[in-house]
């Protein structure tokens, strides 16, 4: 009987075993289950720059200052480093100029465990070119990948002719080129549009489009297309102060320039003002002409001189 009982004593501590196991299983189980994660956004490696001709150098020995100097690079693409003499560099990164140098050091036994740090602070060939409608074009030294609104604010920034679609020509693997446009009265949309510029790579900010308003208007002249290359007949009337009092609205005429020339197209323009039509959308070296009205200029001089003699006839009768 003792003996039955210690056996179901022995059973049922041994299912309880079992039971603590489990939800000690269970509970690891779901604490062990990774979170759902989204996935990160890809991000634009920097290019290591390599070694070129005229490049200065700066290499430091850690813990032996007497190695430490700054050296160029020769147009063979050597350099002359203390202890070790003439050594080619040209066509290495930092990391592996450093290697090179390190290697040399301990072939020589002048070092056993030599530290080796290699820094490009002079790069002839590795700056971004920047052309055209900046304010000061040029050749800019960049250690690494930069922004491209750094890059425009380093030559001064935009003229205001410059239109704003930039093209940039990346020379990093196989050349291509990309089109970013910058919106002057948009920040938000030019910091989403921004992209990375890296050593070597080609900015071209070209000249926006100008339409051209002449004839009897308030400031005859040409405009700058800065809207993202668009703008309207009456948008670039407003930039003209708008058309003078004895300009004939109805008689404008639009040229445009073709390949076989201009074409011409009368611009009901005293309708459009009103709403009565639809405005029109000019292009780049359009020319908006308004004539004049010699009704209205010669009513406009009767005008003019009938003012003048009754001012001299009050004249005459007050004095």
């Amino acid at each position: 009987m003792t003996q039955m009982r210690l056996q179901k004593s022995c059973i049922l501590i041994v299912l309880a075993v079992l039971c603590i196991s489990a939800s000690s299983s269970a509970q690891t189980g779901t604490a062990a289950k990774p979170p759902d994660s989204q996935p990160s956004s890809p991000k634009m490696m920097s290019v290591p720059i390599q070694i070129a001709p005229g490049d200065l150098l700066e290499v430091t020995v850690f813990d032996a200052p007497e190695l430490t100097q700054q050296v160029r690079v020769g147009s063979d693409g050597n350099v002359q480093l203390a202890l070790i003499g003439d050594t080619k560099l040209a066509g290495l990164t930092g990391q592996e100029a450093a290697g090179v140098i390190a290697g040399e050091l301990r072939n020589r036994k002048l070092l056993l465990h030599p530290n080796v740090n290699v820094l490009v602070k002079e790069s002839t060939n590795q700056g971004v070119s920047l052309m055209g409608e900046v304010q000061h074009p040029g050749i800019y030294q960049i250690l690494g990948a930069r922004s491209l609104l750094d890059v425009i604010s380093m030559a001064g920034g935009l003229t205001t002719v410059a239109d704003t679609r930039v093209t940039i020509k990346h020379r990093t693997g196989k050349e291509e080129n990309v089109t970013v446009k910058l919106k002057n009265d948009d920040p938000h949309t030019s910091l989403l549009n921004d992209i990375q510029v890296f050593p070597g790579d080609l900015v071209v900010v070209p000249r926006a489009g100008i339409v051209y308003v002449l004839g009897d208007v308030n400031k005859p002249g040409g405009f700058v297309m800065q809207d993202n290359g668009k703008i309207t007949l009456l948008q670039a009337l407003a930039q003209a102060g708008g058309a003078s009092p004895t300009a004939s609205v109805n008689r404008a005429v639009l040229l445009r320039k073709t390949d076989d020339g201009y074409t011409k197209d009368q611009l009901p323009v005293g309708k459009i003002a009103r709403g009565q039509g639809a405005d029109v959308e000019l292009h780049a070296n359009d020319i908006v002409f308004l004539p004049n009205s010699r009704l209205k200029s010669a009513m406009k001089s009767t005008e003019s001189m009938a003012q003048s003699i009754g001012s001299a006839s009050i004249y005459a009768i007050v004095h």
